[in-house]
């Protein structure tokens, strides 16, 4: 089983925020973390804007395993309700579901993702 990060749980781990010592925890106690090849994008763009070291988000990338969106994951991204959720929300929340029966769930402090994915079925944890 694993579990899918988004973004906004990824940068948890990089930065000092309220959530981010319970996010740290969470992580080093889950083997199986997957992401999609968007994450590194914006970790990359969001470290510029915050000032985090390439190298530490690189480091930190090189944890999870990342998965490349197909042409069918940009399709289906394209098709998921709610009409609000953003594009690159909807790509995660696609690449998420294409793990199947192996997804244990989303990690998302995205409300906007968090919802969509709860209205798939999708399990959605914000470690607080």
């Amino acid at each position: 089983m694993v579990w899918y990060l988004d973004t906004s749980a990824f940068l948890k781990l990089l930065t000092m925020e309220e959530e981010s010592e319970t996010m740290r925890q969470w992580f080093m106690s889950h083997d199986s973390v997957w992401s999609s090849q968007l994450l590194q994008t914006e970790a990359l763009r969001a470290g510029a804007r915050l000032d985090i070291d390439t190298t530490v988000i690189e480091d930190a990338l090189d944890t999870i395993s990342l998965v490349m969106p197909s042409v069918a994951t940009f399709y289906a991204a394209g098709r998921l309700s709610p009409p609000s959720l953003r594009s690159l929300d909807a790509l995660h929340l696609a690449a998420a579901m294409e793990i199947g029966a192996d997804l244990e769930g989303v990690i998302s402090y995205d409300e906007r993702l968090s919802g969509a994915a709860r209205a798939v079925s999708l399990t959605v944890l914000t470690p607080r």
